[in-house]
């Protein structure tokens, strides 16, 4: 959900690094901009289930944890997905993007479970680490482009000199 400045600033960076990736990078860089449009879409919609499931007939404890449930449930998904891309990939950026979605799976593993860990401390370790994997995207998109274009430029130097 949007309420707060630094979800709108996360939701912008998120479809700015996003876009960027689809149009710039290769079709690893494409398939993960694709992952993470759709997470967030995904995450949006359990938002919006959560704050409508106020029935008296679910039990609190439930209701307490449809947040971590649901974050748990997509960013799994996301796993999967970025396990997909990072399959015999020479790109450094799906390994570090597999790392942030590790932790953070942790960490929903932590709050279910009732480790101690506080709510400020659980939002901001999972936004920090979205950041990450946002910045993996980032760094792997500039790194293909890059590549895609000394790559071009090898071939005009090559025909040149032939």
């Amino acid at each position: 959900m949007l309420q707060s400045w630094i979800t709108q600033l996360s939701a912008a960076a998120l479809l700015v690094v996003c876009v960027y990736a689809l149009i710039a990078g290769s079709w690893r860089e494409r398939f993960g901009a694709l992952i993470y449009m759709a997470a967030y879409a995904l995450s949006l919609g359990f938002g919006m289930i959560s704050l409508s499931s106020a029935a008296p007939y679910i039990p609190k404890y439930v209701a307490s944890n449809y947040v971590a449930m649901y974050m748990l449930v997509t960013d799994t998904l996301i796993l999967q997905g970025l396990c997909v891309v990072a399959w015999k990939s020479p790109h450094a950026w799906p390994k570090w993007a597999i790392l942030c979605q590790a932790v953070t799976i942790g960490l929903h593993v932590a709050m279910l479970l009732g480790l101690g860990l506080s709510n400020p401390v659980y939002i901001a370790l999972l936004t920090a680490l979205g950041w990450l994997g946002l910045l993996a995207l980032l760094i792997g998109t500039i790194a293909a482009r890059q590549a895609r274009h000394d790559s071009r430029r090898q071939r005009a130097a090559l025909a040149a000199s032939e």
